[in-house]
């Protein structure tokens, strides 16, 4: 880069492969060191899975219809269509106009992330 300008952010450039840091730790490379590597995964892991929240929750507008993921549990809500009427903390209030399994009321409080938005 030349002196004087300026390139945009991008993500540092791991050290290494995932793969060799991954074998130096399992052969005891970095064995003073975990207590360090947990704490700067798991703040890795925390700030990206806020993203995928805020992201999600983006999607997601009061009165718009969703679909609920594959990977919702119980299983027997997945695929179902719903309505957004409204939000609690960090989870979504989605009506399903019936009552399904144990939702006897018809209504489902998921994360953003189990929700897609559906057009019409």
């Amino acid at each position: 880069m030349e002196h004087g300008t300026t390139e945009p952010f991008t993500r540092a450039t791991p050290p290494a492969s995932a793969r060799d840091i991954t074998d130096a730790i399992a052969t005891g490379s970095f064995d003073e060191q975990i207590p360090l590597l947990i704490d700067a995964i798991n703040a890795r892991n925390t700030v990206i899975a806020r993203l995928r929240y805020e992201q999600a929750r983006e999607r997601i507008v009061l009165n718009g219809r969703v679909r609920i993921s594959d990977s919702a549990t119980p299983q027997y809500i997945r695929g179902l269509v719903g309505e957004v009427h409204g939000f609690e903390g960090d989870r979504v209030v989605v009506c399903l106009g019936s009552p399904v399994g144990k939702f006897k009321s018809g209504h489902i409080e998921c994360p953003p992330e189990l929700l897609e938005p559906v057009e019409g």
